[in-house]
């Protein structure tokens, strides 16, 4: 196993103690909880998106008057405008300029939570970029391949959640039912913290596995979950085009422990 790997591994588990640590410093105080949880994982990707990346908090702005609700962290590409009040905060932000969209819910246990997760996501979703990165000699990528990676990627980050993960998958397929809610405006995938990352699969969508057809399907990394989640974060389609191939990915060769199928449920989740 590789350093970087046992590094990762070591990132994961002080994520999660800075997590636990954030309830005991900010007890009584949920705000103060909220930001001291954000602050820990906005320093693992800043170790790894480094300057002329940047790190934020807020709402996004698309150029058709899109507006999407406040999200916890955004990976912001070196081309977004240098908008900045202080080191985390801007004035605006641009969603031709942000790489990643990621939500932070420290417990994904109960329904409010799960339903303003996903309602924070579907606000990303609708958003959408003028251009794509991708490279399209010889008509490579299908239409809507390309209109899709217009759209920016949308993260949920979690802690933990249900033992029992398909209530966590039933109750997102209820919302996203209850609600007509449409795939492309889904999130692209969960990551719950030294456990797995449960992924949305999409017909010519940036997440799709070639074993697996659409649908929601979980993938088990254990202690090595951070690992897999950085892999992903360098694998979609930036805001803008990259020169070359993200370093970082040569060094992840991750291993899953197998998925997980929710048949009855991608049923449902393709009939909305």
């Amino acid at each position: 196993m590789s350093t970087l790997i046992e590094l990762l591994k070591f990132e994961g588990k002080e994520i999660n103690h800075l997590f636990e640590k954030a309830s005991i410093e900010g007890k009584g105080t949920p705000q103060e909880v909220s930001d001291r949880r954000e602050n820990a994982l906005t320093i693992f990707l800043k170790k790894y998106f480094p300057f002329p990346y940047r790190v934020a908090k807020g709402n996004i702005r698309d150029s058709y008057g899109g507006n999407s609700m406040s999200i916890d962290c955004l990976i912001l590409n070196p081309s977004h405008p240098y908008t900045t009040t202080n080191e985390s905060q801007f004035s605006i932000i641009l969603a031709d300029g942000v790489d990643v969209a990621i939500e932070l819910k420290p417990s994904l246990n109960s329904e409010s939570e799960i339903e303003r997760s996903l309602t924070q996501i579907k606000s990303v979703k609708e958003l959408t970029r003028v251009n794509t990165s991708l490279l399209d000699f010889g008509n490579k990528y299908t239409e809507k391949y390309k209109n899709n990676s217009k759209k920016i990627p949308a993260i949920i980050f979690s802690n933990k959640t249900y033992k029992d993960y398909s209530l966590l998958i039933e109750k997102a397929v209820a919302f996203y039912e209850k609600n007509k809610i449409k795939r492309e405006y889904q999130f692209d995938f969960i990551v719950i913290n030294q456990k797995c990352i449960i992924f949305n699969c999409k017909k010519d969508s940036y997440i799709s596995f070639k074993e697996f057809g659409e649908g929601i399907y979980i993938l088990e990394f254990g202690e090595l979950t951070i690992a897999a989640f950085l892999f992903q974060l360098n694998a979609f389609p930036q805001s803008e085009m990259r020169i070359s191939n993200p370093i970082i990915n040569h060094y992840l060769k991750i291993k899953h422990s197998g998925g997980i199928t929710f048949e009855k449920l991608n049923k449902r989740l393709a009939a909305i």
